[in-house]
């Protein structure tokens, strides 16, 4: 075409689309001025840093989801339109996944037993969501959310084929976690500033839920470690000692739980130093807490080291019958027989409704629970998940459900073991990190929701594209080249397909 014709065509279209938003804009109407506006921004972020869309979008959810948690997971990409940062990533770079593998013909799973085995419980998982939408109506697509949010697995994995993108990615976790040092003591101490200055439509961008911010905390420190073991940097070592502290100060056991079983899984491997680090710093800092107590005359249960002994015992007590006398121990008991009570009673209801297929997506799992634990009050109780992911997915989808996911966790188990046995410490460090967010969904509300399930999925993605590079380095270094080559503005096209076999 003639280049003035062409001129004249860009600016003819421009003009139209500039008097189409203003027009918006001036009746008030978002939605295409801030489409248009994020378009702009995607592309310019596009042509000036190395990372495809997809990768970069992730990226931005890790961060997001770590840091700012609940208040993150609440912004809606568009005002008026329930299009939350999961779904966005979702749509967005699940449609480019599905795009590219039409366009290479080739599905975007990896031929291992851990994709199969995730793809066949997703599949089991959803046999009868279909019902469950007509019965419970939205409430089911909320509650089977536990399920799609596996997809993030294939994205992650797919984002992370190639060294540089999995070096992004890790970072941005290692970032997050890292921030988590300075921003969630300044949260607690300025809890304002988060709820009503920093905020998006109303929407706090930063808003923790402590049990999650916690578990993040003990992902980070297991990172750090293994990238001090890997690249001998001093900072990753002091970053994840504050990180172990930061766990012990937040009252989780179940993090703390779940990052005594990542130091367990590495110990058993060979891979001892976490551990012996971890006990030597614990010993010194009880010592010092005991020597200060000693000097001020106070007894050992007024000192921090009771109430961290406390939250350990308190583990073994699911019935809560024993006492405890903590400023911040004393309803642990309370809240071990809250979940006992609830497990019991999601599993003796499910075996008398329908144990092989389960109650349904959208069954309210809280109801026979609220009339046995809350016989005259709990109109108010507004939680569906019975602090167990175990105990949601046999009560929702049945035993079918329940043992398509626990084969989903047997080949976690198996590649976790072979990272750290014989893995490099990068990647060793993100399979027993996933089992830190896995072991806190145990004891809590973490699988269900984006905050814990988008970086539990992620972190697995990215921990099986590390192993399948370190097995296949061709591969990985065909994937850096593909993508050096690719122009600005079709990143996506470049990289291996990640239906090849690791």
């Amino acid at each position: 075409m003639n280049p003035i014709w062409r001129t004249r065509i860009t600016g003819i279209v421009a003009g139209v689309i500039g008097v189409f938003l203003a027009v918006q804009i001036a009746n008030g109407a978002w939605l295409w001025p801030v489409l248009a506006t994020g378009t702009l921004m995607a592309l310019g972020l596009l042509h000036f840093q190395p990372f495809p869309l997809s990768t970069l979008l992730l990226g931005i959810a890790l961060c997001g989801y770590i840091i700012g948690n609940r208040g993150f997971a609440q912004l809606s990409a568009f005002p008026g339109l329930p299009l939350f940062p999961a779904e966005f990533v979702f749509l967005i770079a699940g449609g480019i996944l599905l795009i590219t593998s039409a366009l290479k013909r080739e599905l975007p799973v990896r031929r291992d037993a851990l994709n199969l085995l995730i793809l066949l419980w997703m599949t089991v998982s959803t046999f009868r969501l279909y019902h469950d939408l007509r019965v419970f109506g939205a409430a089911a697509l909320r509650d089977y959310a536990t399920v799609y949010y596996a997809s993030f697995f294939f994205l992650a994995q797919w984002a992370a084929q190639s060294s540089n993108r999995r070096r992004f990615l890790h970072g941005c976790i290692l970032f997050s976690c890292a921030g988590l040092i300075i921003i969630l003591p300044l949260f607690d101490r300025f809890p304002e500033v988060f709820l009503e200055w920093l905020v998006i439509g109303g929407i706090p961008l930063v808003f923790f839920k402590g049990d999650l911010a916690a578990a993040f905390m003990a992902v980070g420190a297991v990172l750090l470690f293994l990238r001090h073991e890997e690249r001998r940097s001093w900072w990753s070592l002091v970053l994840s000692l504050l990180l172990t502290a930061g766990v012990v100060a937040t009252n989780s056991r179940a993090a703390l739980l779940g990052l005594i079983v990542a130091i367990g899984i590495l110990a058993l491997a060979g891979r001892w130093k976490f551990a012996l680090v971890q006990a030597a710093a614990g010993v010194s800092a009880a010592l010092v807490i005991l020597f200060v107590a000693y000097l001020r005359n106070e007894s050992w249960e007024q000192t921090p080291l009771h109430s961290m002994y406390e939250r350990v015992i308190s583990v073994t007590d699911p019935h809560g019958v024993r006492a405890y006398s903590g400023e911040e121990t004393f309803n642990k008991g309370d809240n071990n027989l809250f979940r006992t009570v609830w497990w019991r009673v999601s599993i003796e209801e499910t075996l008398a409704g329908n144990p092989w297929l389960g109650l349904g997506w959208g069954h309210d799992l809280a109801r026979e629970f609220v009339r046995v634990y809350y016989p005259e009050s709990g109109d108010d109780f507004i939680t569906r998940s019975p602090h167990n992911v175990l105990v949601t997915l046999f009560a929702r989808s049945g035993a079918i459900g329940l043992a398509g996911f626990l084969l989903v966790i047997g080949a976690m188990a198996q590649r976790t073991w072979q990272a750290a046995r014989r893995g490099t410490p990068a990647a060793a460090g993100l399979w027993s990190a996933c089992w830190v967010i896995l072991t806190s969904a145990t004891l809590g509300v973490v699988l269900e929701g984006p905050m814990g399930a988008v970086i539990f999925w992620s972190l697995l993605g990215i921990a099986s594209a590390e192993t399948a590079a370190a097995a296949s380095p061709a591969v990985d270094s065909e994937a850096a080249a593909e993508q050096s080559e690719s122009p600005p503005g079709q990143p996506e096209l470049a990289g291996t397909a990640t239906g090849a076999a690791p």
